[in-house]
This record gives C-alpha cells, sequence and structure tokens, in this order.
C-alpha cells in the first residue's frame, strides 16, 4: 500500500476560511462561519482564518488565541515596557501593573466590540511553517509536533495551496490505529 501524502489529507485553501488584509476582524468571523456551512461531515470545523495579502498570498492567520488575547486591555506598548526596564522596575512588577489595569470594570460586550473593529493584520499571527503537498504524513506529524502548531501551511511550488490540521492529521492516525484506514482515503477524495 503506497503512503499517504500531505495532499492527501489536507483540506485545499479554497474551503478553508480566509480574510484580505486590511478587513476587520469582524468581517474574519464573518467569513469563518460562511466556511464553517460548506463543511462535510467528515471534517472539524476550522480554527483560525488564514490571512491574505492582495495577491492572494498567505502572511498570518487569526487563532481563537491570538482573537481572545485581543480582548485583554494593553496599559502598556513594547516602547514603554523597554523604558521601565531601562528605569529598573523588574518585569514581574510591570506585569502586575498590567494585571491590575486588565481588572478594572470594562465589560466583556466593550472588550468585543473594540477587539471586532481591530483590522486582523493586528490580530493575526505571522505563519512561519510550511511542507510541501508531497511529504508524507509521517513527516508532517514530525513537523507539526516538533513545531507546536495546530496547522500548517501546505505548499507547491512555494505557493500555499492547503492547510493540514492536526485534526485532520489525528483523524488519520486514528483510521489507521483502528484498522479502518482504506475507508478515510475514500472518504476524503477530493
Amino acid at each position: 500500500m503506497e503512503e499517504k501524502k500531505v495532499k492527501d489529507v489536507m483540506l485545499p485553501i479554497e474551503e478553508y476560511a480566509t480574510i484580505l488584509v486590511g478587513s476587520t476582524v469582524q468581517e474574519a468571523l464573518a467569513a469563518l462561519n460562511k466556511a464553517q456551512l460548506g463543511l462535510t461531515y467528515d471534517r472539524h470545523h476550522h480554527r483560525a482564518i488564514l490571512v491574505l495579502d492582495t495577491n492572494g498570498d498567505v502572511v498570518g492567520k487569526l487563532t481563537h488565541l491570538s482573537i481572545l488575547g485581543k480582548l485583554q486591555p494593553q496599559l502598556l506598548g513594547n516602547d514603554d515596557i523597554q523604558f521601565l526596564d531601562r528605569a529598573g522596575l523588574t518585569p514581574e512588577f510591570v506585569e502586575s501593573m498590567e494585571e491590575s489595569y486588565r481588572h478594572l470594570n470594562t465589560s466583556l460586550e466593550t472588550l468585543c466590540a473594540r477587539a471586532g473593529g481591530l483590522r486582523v493584520e493586528d490580530a493575526m499571527v505571522p505563519t512561519f511553517e510550511s511542507i510541501g503537498e508531497d511529504a508524507t504524513i509521517a513527516e508532517a506529524i514530525s513537523r507539526v509536533v516538533s513545531a507546536h502548531v495546530q496547522s500548517i501551511l501546505v505548499t507547491r511550488h512555494d505557493k500555499v495551496v492547503g492547510i493540514l490540521r492536526t485534526s485532520d492529521l489525528f483523524e488519520e492516525v486514528a483510521d489507521l490505529i483502528r484498522g479502518t484506514g482504506s475507508l478515510s482515503a475514500t472518504r476524503r477524495s477530493h
């Protein structure tokens, strides 16, 4: 039996939630909802939204954590923190100041309204990890585990053609462990 390749398990980029740079987080979440509606029964929900530049190239992704992180009010910017560090204040003290500020009476609704208006490039995380579409599933597992990522971009000739998610890798492995590996090949055929 021929070993499966990443391209056999990945989700094509056309089927994934994407949004253009310059869009708001609110628009990105609407795109995520729309992409979820197109999923078939054998696909897990998307856990990120890919951010594309004007050429259609992936420049980052909005993850659950990156969006939730933007709900945290920030008292100090990087320049402020560097200034306080040079003034001799410890990072622990600065963190305790920020923690106190976070607990002021700001409603969740207010924080969400602010986050919804943010530009996606201000909330996204850059994407560095990628793997070629002809890599084996074993190679992909190794790459995802060593990088500690929930998904990895799939490339063909340095162009992103899909995304490989840990949930898809896990299903592939689970099928093999259960002895139903051949079933997944027909179930996921494109």
